[in-house]
């Protein structure tokens, strides 16, 4: 399993407590190890920016999630990207009084799900 993250430096954001959370909800759904996935932290604009050119949509969203078919990058299928809003993020932690990580791993959650449920990844997930 390859896990890609990137994000800003003044995001707060440990890679090893992402990489563990990914991993975990892969697990749950059954994918197994010879999958990459890429997982983006942006701010709102670069989040609204992209929920408008891919969606069509004029609200800065949460999570956006992108799937990539399956495609091959070396020995790896390429599963997906994931795109979630820092900013977002905090404030919904702060409203709903939780922790960032709650909310990032709920949102990473969300964002696994539909790359996997996506109809042609059936057949590949053997």
């Amino acid at each position: 399993m390859r896990i890609l993250i990137s994000k800003d430096p003044r995001y707060p954001l440990e890679n090893k407590k992402i990489k563990a959370a990914v991993k975990k909800i892969l697990k749950q759904l059954g994918i197994k190890d010879n999958f990459e996935v890429s997982i983006a932290f942006v701010g709102k604009r670069k989040a609204l920016r992209m929920n408008k050119i891919y969606r069509q949509m004029d609200y800065i969203p949460e999570v956006l999630s992108f799937s990539q078919d399956g495609d091959q990058a070396g020995e790896q299928k390429l599963l997906g990207d994931i795109l979630i809003c820092f900013p977002q993020v905090r404030e919904r932690a702060i409203t709903e009084n939780r922790l960032v990580d709650e909310v990032i791993e709920e949102l990473l959650a969300w964002g696994l799900r539909n790359l996997v449920t996506d109809l042609s990844w059936q057949a590949k997930l053997k």
